[in-house]
């Protein structure tokens, strides 16, 4: 046996080493990072290997220390499946009665993730193994009396359980999502964990599980989103030999997506807007070049405005209580850039008034349409006692655009060609995420708006803008008043050749 004689007297290493381990493993007992490090998994073709602790995986583990409520939209084979059967080990050992619940799409995927569980209990080291009591092919007991219990999504899967943590893996196949929350509810108000993971189910347009996810953090939950890139390993002539090799690209699509809003996205056979193109304008997104303070909001300036530039303005009011976005954007028509744009869901119709009022200022009063839907009236109302110098007005005492089935066709016709044809640049990455989930909507007869669940204030707002380019005047141009601002002349009226319709207020 080594010894080592030192200042306090001779150290006997082995015994030093020894001691080391077991605080080690006492450290995994009490910390479920430090239990990671000793998991090993099984690979297909491979046999036993160490657990590795990808850089999304850390993550997930740092918010499962904190974080009471989460959910993650992935990718597939990212490791998040064992990573919770670890889990599952974990709270099952050493937590005092803990109680860890997984539930899955159907009973094969249950006994999948008990299986896994076993995997990892049987791998681990003898000092961190407790001895099993009892276990079939849905549930494991430990002789410290913890437990593991994995159900299929059925109608009353998981009444009467109080668990430490529930995991539902692959949670947007779950039949009955909705319900299942309902029953482990008892399960968050004594305080326990929820983790709800899954890739995209491409077959379904919403779900609880989608809508869960959009609504957080608002909801509660603390989401992030894991591509198929956080994998290491993978690379763009990967993913490439992933696509071609696919008999379903739509599916592979949402097993391997590139962002959020292509895993969100509705099929493509149902999309209102070509997602490579959408893929394609991504690389257009950038932050603003200022942010401009108009009343409680901050507007974005992506390009100043340059007289002689023709610009026009589009407006979609929400209600400003946190569900719709309020949206106004400023088009430069010549080159399809959105050079300005507000966007919130927090600011009354008046208030977006106010502020649009102000930005469209800088940019010497385009002309401005605004949707007259039940809110965009008091918008509208709010832009005539300003006195706003170019309000659209679809016909003669009629300001703003008004939405029909004729307008709606033409307007949402014009910007699905435009996206095809690359006529627009949307630095927004907000604002462009919202193409992705419009839809010609199937139960509808084909009626292009968002799926339940998202919103399409955005492509709306621009769209409206699209449609006045006809009436743009050069930056510049027009009565000024002392301090060059454009003065409101109501003299003349332009009339549209467009069937007696689209007048605008000069």
């Amino acid at each position: 046996m080594a010894k080592v004689k030192g200042k306090a007297g001779t150290v006997d290493l082995g015994l030093l080493e020894r001691g080391i381990e077991q605080a080690e493993y006492e450290l995994a007992r009490r910390h479920f990072r430090h239990f990671l490090k000793f998991v090993k998994i099984e690979e297909p073709g491979v046999g036993p290997i160490r657990f590795e602790m990808w850089p999304h995986l850390e993550e997930m583990t740092e918010a499962q220390k904190r974080e009471k409520l989460i959910t993650r939209l992935k990718a597939k084979q990212i490791g998040i499946s064992w990573w919770l059967a670890s889990l599952a080990v974990w709270i099952g050992q050493f937590t005092p009665a803990g109680l860890m619940m997984m539930f899955s799409r159907g009973e094969r995927e249950a006994y999948e993730l008990v299986r896994k569980a076993k995997v990892v209990h049987r791998l681990l080291p003898e000092e961190l193994r407790v001895e099993i009591e009892g276990s079939n092919m849905e549930s494991i007991k430990f002789s410290s009396g913890g437990r593991i219990l994995a159900y299929p999504s059925t109608m009353d899967a998981g009444i009467g359980e109080t668990a430490t943590c529930v995991g539902m893996d692959e949670a947007d196949f779950h039949p009955y999502f909705t319900q299942n929350l309902t029953n482990i509810k008892p399960t968050v108000d004594a305080g326990g964990q929820l983790i709800i993971v899954s890739t995209s189910n491409p077959h379904v347009m919403e779900s609880g599980f989608k809508k869960l996810y959009r609504g957080a953090p608002g909801n509660g939950y603390h989401k992030k989103f894991y591509g198929w890139r956080v994998r290491p390993g993978r690379d763009e002539e990967w993913y490439k030999a992933i696509m071609e090799s696919s008999q379903d690209i739509t599916t592979e699509q949402k097993n391997y997506p590139n962002n959020e809003d292509e895993a969100l996205a509705p099929p493509r056979s149902i999309a209102a807007f070509d997602h490579e193109k959408l893929k394609g304008m991504q690389s257009d997104v950038k932050k603003p070049i200022e942010q401009m303070a108009c009343g409680t909001v901050l507007a974005n300036i992506y390009q100043d405005c340059q007289t002689g530039k023709r610009y026009t303005a589009g407006t979609d009011t929400s209600h400003g209580v946190g569900k719709d976005d309020a949206v106004t954007v400023v088009l430069d028509v010549a080159t399809g850039y959105v050079v300005a744009d507000i966007q919130t869901n927090l600011m009354a119709p008046e208030q977006l008034a106010e502020a649009s009022v102000k930005l469209l200022e800088r940019y010497q009063s385009p002309v401005w349409g605004i949707e007259d839907n039940d809110w965009g009236i008091l918008t509208l109302k709010t832009a005539e006692r300003l006195r706003y110098p170019r309000i659209y007005f679809r016909d003669e005492g009629k300001p703003g655009w008004h939405t029909d089935e004729f307008s709606r066709y033409e307007l949402w016709g014009d910007l699905m060609s435009g996206i095809s044809s690359r006529l627009f640049t949307i630095p927004s990455s907000e604002g462009l995420s919202q193409f992705y989930t419009v839809i010609k909507n199937p139960e509808k007869r084909g009626r292009i708006e968002a799926q339940q669940g998202a919103h399409d204030d955005y492509p709306l707002a621009l769209g409206i803008a699209w449609q006045l380019r006809r009436y743009a005047r050069p930056a510049g141009s027009g009565l000024r008043d002392r301090r060059g601002r454009a003065e409101r002349d109501f003299s003349a009226f332009e009339f549209s050749p467009r069937g007696g319709e689209g007048w605008v207020r000069w």
